[in-house]
């Protein structure tokens, strides 16, 4: 059998409340994770999907299956998905 194993990421993106470039506000973690995949086009899950609370600012990113030289423009992405919010 061959190993099979998982590896997460786990990080904090305290955006709600911040307003996006067309000025459409981020009222909770939902709205903040819809607009990192839309923006960065990057999967997270938040931390209340594990029983956290609602307004947890944690998030779960699964790095398992990631391929090396794709990561500098994933990251990019999300820089720049960050960096458009006010």
């Amino acid at each position: 059998i061959a190993p099979q194993a998982a590896l997460y990421l786990t990080v904090k993106l305290d955006l709600a409340g911040k307003h996006t470039t067309d000025g459409k506000l981020l009222h909770d973690q939902k709205d903040v994770t819809d607009y990192i995949l839309s923006k960065a086009k990057l999967a997270i899950v938040p931390f209340y999907a594990f029983g956290a609370g609602k307004d947890s600012p944690w998030y779960r990113i699964s790095v398992g299956t990631c391929v090396k030289s794709e990561i500098p423009e994933m990251l990019a992405l999300l820089e720049s998905a960050l960096a458009d919010l006010r």
